[in-house]
């Protein structure tokens, strides 16, 4: 399904970047643009590595406290405070 979108008032500056990027990236000036915008969207739908990390902690202590492991890892102290042993 075809859509043509028209963008109006654009600066000349945003034109030339981004003539130069679909350049650098040997495309046409519309395809740069389309892959401008697939990108644009395609990133909101990926989470970020943050969310990621986060929701990898969560099942993690799901898993401990499902083992009976509640308190989890010991806290951690700060590195003036822990004996070395060496």
């Amino acid at each position: 399904m075809a859509t043509t979108i028209t963008v109006r008032n654009l600066s000349e500056a945003t034109q030339r970047s981004l003539k130069h990027r679909a350049v650098d990236h040997g495309r046409s000036l519309e395809a740069e643009i389309r892959q401008i915008l697939d990108d644009a969207v395609s990133a909101e739908r990926s989470p970020s590595p943050a969310a990621l990390i986060m929701a990898a902690a969560q099942e993690f202590r799901a898993s401990l406290q499902s083992e009976g492991l509640e308190s989890g890892l010991p806290p951690r102290l700060p590195d003036e405070q822990r004996e070395v042993p060496w």
